[in-house]
């Protein structure tokens, strides 16, 4: 008889958290009901979103250790590219 009531317990603040946690969600973003058991359409709509807020920017590779890197943090020395300006500096001291 106890675990039943500690089951029904859970359950009741399992309900509670859930409906509170949707009530956060502001209503822009919120899925319609029609829209959520049959397609990710609201989980899609969010990816693109976040992905296309920011362009995307040109990647460099170093010549001194072949990482990549963004294209706005690039050391030229020459007409090489470098990630770091200690890296520009291991490069030139090399023999």
């Amino acid at each position: 008889m106890k675990l039943l009531l500690w089951l029904g317990l859970a359950v009741l603040v399992y309900l509670a958290l859930r409906k509170n946690f949707r009530s956060n969600i502001p209503p822009a973003n919120r899925p319609s009901e029609s829209a959520r058991p049959n397609s990710n359409q609201w989980a899609d709509e969010q990816f693109t979103s976040s992905t296309n807020a920011k362009e995307a920017e040109t990647m460099l590779s170093c010549a001194h250790c072949q990482v990549y890197f963004p294209a706005s943090e690039v050391v030229v020395r020459g007409e090489l590219n470098y990630c770091s300006a200690e890296h520009a500096d291991a490069a030139s001291k090399a023999p």
